[in-house]
């Protein structure tokens, strides 16, 4: 019974770390950008992409968790 409180306990004390909502929006042909929806309900656009490809490849490789690592939500 005390394990289980304790355990309890624990779980309580631990929560999920807010999440940032990457979106991407075409402006206009050959100028596509990310919306990074901030947890604190502010909106970062993330400019300077050709094409949805780009975008893509930013948002599976480095690039996410990079600006992710600089902007405090990664470590």
């Amino acid at each position: 019974m005390l394990a289980v409180r304790a355990e309890l306990a624990h779980r309580r004390g631990m929560k999920k770390s807010p999440r940032v909502i990457f979106k991407f929006q075409r402006i206009d042909e050959g100028d596509w950008q990310i919306q990074a929806h901030r947890p604190d309900g502010e909106v970062q656009a993330i400019p300077g992409f050709k094409s949805k490809a780009e975008i893509d490849e930013w948002l599976n490789g480095n690039g996410r968790l990079s600006w992710l690592r600089a902007n405090g939500y990664a470590k």
